[in-house]
């Protein structure tokens, strides 16, 4: 686990003001850097807190998205309390489907990552797929109007992120801000890259797996790195991506998502900011913080992609029912998005994040989803013993209906793909 610098000594590289859906990995990663984090997002968990010198939690509830008030309010409070400059604003999820928002940001601090028109201009289905088609990148078919037989295609939300906005066309009526894209076979391979915005490099590759529930079957559960990848195939999708990082002009960390089956790669999407597999990658040299600022500010890529000599795979624990946060939950290392005692999870929802490193990638997969039986056991566990102890108060005089106002005290706690 890393543990937080010294407040003193986070001034030395400036500050970061960091605004996503959860900025705990972003947060993490310019902690990593030297950087000072000033964090903005749904859910200000307790080790989110820990690692940013200040943390703001966004109001509102998280389906409905970024709000220009509540955001602006929270970024202007971290802003006053940066105890050095602010050197830019890192965004991760929660942008796509509103990149207006990143152009208001930009009128009071400078941006790093990529703008609005740029973010637009990926999200925009009918023309990110023509210029696939331009640049020869292969992809599934895709529709802007709902195919005939809707049998085999899937429904997407534009701007979407996570999986849980996937479903089957056939479970879904024609709605508005939605594409259509043809259902494919095979393994769902991540490129991580670094662009300059005339160049890129990919820094490794790492393989998806779901985490289906009744109403999301695509919900995103987890990444392994490294994938494993035939070469010719690596070449291939290493290609795609220099290619559409020049042809958008991409700027600083950014991730391609594939569909892989035997030697053909089809592009699902870009994501134009670091995502979901930070936490498995930026744990080398250099910081992938450092990386990222790098190459949007002064144009620099590293001259190779990154090394590693084990495999790490990250996972997300969903709540299989709704529940308390056990005040007596002692969190292990190896845990991450850590939420705070006495909040409400409703089912479905995120718990945390769990990871682990092993010699190979099977044991490293195999040992994160032991990991995730762990805390949903040591919920269950101590969550029986929370209401054993509840009901002995009552007996003993409590003054009725106190736990249980005390327990509902939160607002929920709502999710995405972080």
């Amino acid at each position: 686990m890393l543990t937080p610098l010294p407040r003193s000594s986070q001034a030395e590289r400036g500050s970061l003001l960091i605004a996503s859906v959860s900025g705990r990995a972003l947060a993490r990663s310019a902690l990593r850097a030297g950087f000072t984090p000033l964090v903005a997002d749904f859910f200000a968990d307790a080790d989110t807190q820990d690692m940013a010198f200040a943390c703001r939690k966004l109001d509102g509830d998280i389906s409905h998205g970024m709000r220009a008030p509540s955001l602006f309010r929270a970024l202007r409070t971290l802003a006053e309390r940066a105890p050095s400059p602010i050197l830019a604003l890192v965004y991760g999820s929660g942008f796509e489907d509103r990149p207006e928002l990143l152009t208001l940001i930009a009128k009071s601090w400078p941006l790093l990552g990529n703008d609005a028109a740029k973010v637009a201009r990926l999200k925009a289905p009918e023309s990110f797929f023509a210029e696939l088609d331009r640049l020869g990148v292969p992809h599934p078919a895709t529709a802007s109007e709902r195919p005939a037989k809707g049998a085999g295609w899937l429904v997407k939300r534009i701007g979407g992120a996570g999986g849980s906005h996937i479903v089957p066309c056939t479970l879904k009526r024609a709605a508005r801000n939605v594409y259509y894209q043809e259902r494919v076979a095979g393994r769902a391979i991540s490129a991580l890259f670094v662009a300059n915005g005339s160049d890129a490099r990919v820094l490794g590759f790492s393989e998806q797996w779901t985490a289906p529930s009744p109403r999301s079957p695509w919900r995103y559960g987890g990444a392994v790195r490294p994938a494993a990848l035939p070469q010719a195939v690596a070449r291939q999708m290493a290609l795609a991506v220099i290619r559409i990082a020049r042809s958008f002009e991409i700027a600083g960390l950014a991730s391609a998502d594939f569909m892989v089956n035997g030697g053909e790669a089809l592009l699902l999407e870009i994501n134009p900011r670091p995502g979901a597999t930070l936490d498995i990658f930026d744990c080398g040299e250099p910081p992938l913080m450092r990386l990222h600022l790098a190459a949007v500010r002064e144009g620099r890529l590293p001259p190779r992609g990154l090394k590693f000599e084990d495999a790490m795979a990250s996972a997300i624990v969903y709540a299989e029912t709704g529940i308390t946060v056990p005040p007596g939950m002692v969190w292990p290392d190896w845990s991450a998005d850590r939420p705070k005692p006495s909040e409400w999870i409703d089912k479905n929802r995120p718990i945390c994040t769990v990871w682990a490193r092993s010699s190979t990638i099977l044991r490293a997969k195999r040992l994160v989803e032991e990991r995730i039986c762990k805390v949903l056991a040591d919920f269950q566990s101590l969550s029986r013993g929370d209401e054993g102890e509840q009901k002995r108060r009552n007996r003993r005089g409590a003054p009725k209906g106190m736990a249980e106002r005390q327990l509902q005290g939160g607002t929920g706690r709502q999710s995405s793909h972080r």
